[in-house]
Parts: structure tokens; sequence; C-alpha cells
């Protein structure tokens, strides 16, 4: 699972990416404890964190209970949740300094936890992250997360706090199976901002294969989509989109963004259409989809559905401060 945001954010303003990132980890080969990703698999976040937080409480080193903390908290978005995940995963390191898992969950809860600080601290914290990342991957290699969550480090990190393209191009190229050399190479494609090969590696991974690598796919193959949109080209995101929503119907990131192309061609009604369809699944909480369905709603003249759109939105709470402002501010117009 990659654990850091697009590289055109670099390390600041990550943070909500990140969590939306985690919050459901669909790969089988995440957690090896079997109830644990069950609750996983059917996106229980919260019941993963209470069932991780019992087990940490009985057995410090219960590795993959420190995970599922970590995960949870990362879900969260909260930073007392993060620092109670930091704890555990310390305290697992002390006794059993050998378990991947308890680096991995320190590496990469510290990591946002110290980008939701500000410059200074993710600066002071860069070495702690990169040397717990860099430990997991050692610990177990063939654990596709631990690569990833590497790669990810090198390419989002400046220079100066150990960030190194080639180096997360190696780590790509050397992946076990050719299915992971497309899709970390994707991910390096993509920071480069080399976005038609980032797609092509992305998009030509088979469906139904490794649920790990499809995964970082879904998440990686949208962010070059929203990329295309943030350059004004929805046409070059379109197939995008179509693609994830056809290969990953159970997810929402597919058909928000083929949302978000549709509403910039003018084609609301669609856009209606396919938001409406998607906002209850997978990953929707973590995608502002009630912001951009109240929108196409006002510019189809339906106040009403607008109104309760704006407002199941900014009930939730969760998403960018100029984006609630702006619900706010129209939920208000339409009175």
């Amino acid at each position: 699972m990659g654990i850091f945001c697009a590289p055109a954010g670099r390390w600041a303003g990550c943070v909500g990416v990140l969590a939306g990132l985690l919050a459901a980890p669909a790969q089988a080969q995440f957690f090896r404890d079997a109830a644990l990703q069950r609750l996983a698999d059917g996106d229980r976040i919260a019941e993963l964190g209470q069932a991780a937080l019992a087990r940490v409480a009985a057995r410090a080193d219960d590795a993959q209970a420190v995970l599922g903390l970590a995960v949870a908290a990362l879900a969260s978005n909260e930073a007392a949740t993060r620092e109670k995940a930091l704890q555990h995963a310390q305290a697992c390191i002390k006794a059993q300094p050998q378990a991947a898992e308890c680096q991995y969950a320190l590496g990469s809860v510290l990591g946002v936890h110290a980008m939701s600080q500000g410059m200074v601290t993710m600066a002071a914290q860069a070495g702690q992250v990169k040397e717990a990342l860099a430990e997991a991957f050692r610990l177990s290699p063939q654990w596709y997360p631990a690569r990833g969550a590497l790669v990810e480090f090198y390419l989002l990190a400046p220079g100066m706090l150990g960030g190194s393209n080639a180096r997360a191009a190696e780590l790509a190229r050397t992946a076990p199976r050719p299915e992971q050399v497309r899709a970390l190479e994707g991910r390096v494609a993509l920071a480069d901002g080399r976005l038609e090969q980032a797609a092509s590696l992305l998009l030509e991974i088979p469906a139904g294969g490794d649920s790990a690598v499809a995964d970082d796919m879904r998440q990686w193959a949208g962010l070059v989509g929203y990329q295309w949109l943030q350059k004004d080209q929805p046409a070059k995101a379109r197939p995008v989109f179509e693609r994830l929503l056809r290969d990953q119907p159970d997810w929402a990131t597919g058909g928000y963004g083929l949302g978000r192309v549709l509403a910039l061609q003018g084609q609301h009604a669609e856009a209606v259409r396919v938001y409406e369809q998607v906002r209850m699944l997978r990953g929707a909480a973590q995608l502002p989809i009630d912001y951009r369905l109240g929108q196409s709603y006002e510019s189809l003249g339906q106040a009403e559905p607008a109104r309760a759109a704006y407002g199941r939105y900014i009930k939730r709470g969760v998403g960018q401060p100029k984006q609630l402002d702006d619900a706010r501010k129209r939920l208000a117009l339409l009175g």
C-alpha cells in the first residue's frame, strides 16, 4: 500500500490524501492475520481499530495488531489516535525489533503525523521515517507494501531529507513480480510528471490479479487522472476513470473522477447520475462527492437536491477547508 501522496503536493498539504490512501487496505497480503484482513476487506476500519487495540493491550508485541492499529489511526486522521498508534509501534519494536509490520507502522504513522505538524517537524522526523521504512523493507523484502512505502518516501522527500528518484526507480525495477514492477514504475513516472507513461504502465496491469497491486493501481491511476483534470485536459482523464470504474466497480474512485470529467464538459445530468451511483461505495467517505454533486445539481437548477448534498458534505466535516467554506456559502445562498 502506498503511504504518501501525489508528487504535485510534495510534503506539504498531503495529510488528507494520506488518510484516504490508508482508509481501506484492500490487499490480500497486507495482513497475515485472517481476522484483521476480513475487517479491512469489509471496510470496517473502526472495528479493525477496536480489535487491534484490544490485542495490543494484552500483548505489546502483537505485530499484526500494531499494524491494524496504524491503519485505523491513519484512517481517522486524528492526531491523538496517531500518537497512540506511534506509542504501540515503538513498544512493539522494543519488544520485537525484527517485526517488519511494526517498523512499517512506525514509519507510515510518523510520516503522516510529522507532515501534519509542519515543515520543521517534517524535516526533523524524516530520518526516522526513512529508517523505519527501510528496516521494514530489509526485514521483509517480498512484502509488497513495505517496498511500495519506501518507493513513496524516496519520491516524496526532498533530496536533503533522503529523497531519491533514482533509488525509487531501482526499487521499482527490482520488484519480484512483473505487475509489481509495472505499478511501481508507474508511480515513478507519475512523480516525474510523465503522465502518459504512468497511465500506460498502470492501466495495463491486468484486473483480478494481486489485490495489493490493484489497490495501488487504483490510487495512482486516479492521481494521474486528477492531474490531467488540473491541467484542464478532461479528455485524457476520462479513459483513466472509465477503466477504474469498470475494473473496480466496488470503489468510488473511478466514478468520482468520471463525474468530474462530465461536469467539466458541461454534462451535469450524466455527472449527477454517476455521482449518485458511487457515493455510497468504498472510499467514498474520503472523496468530496457530495460537494461536487451539489454543484452539478445547482447547474441543473435543482435546488432541493443541491441543498441535501451540501448539507451531507458539511455535516461530515471531512474535506478541504476551501471546499467546506464554499459549500456553506452555496447552501446559504440556496436558502
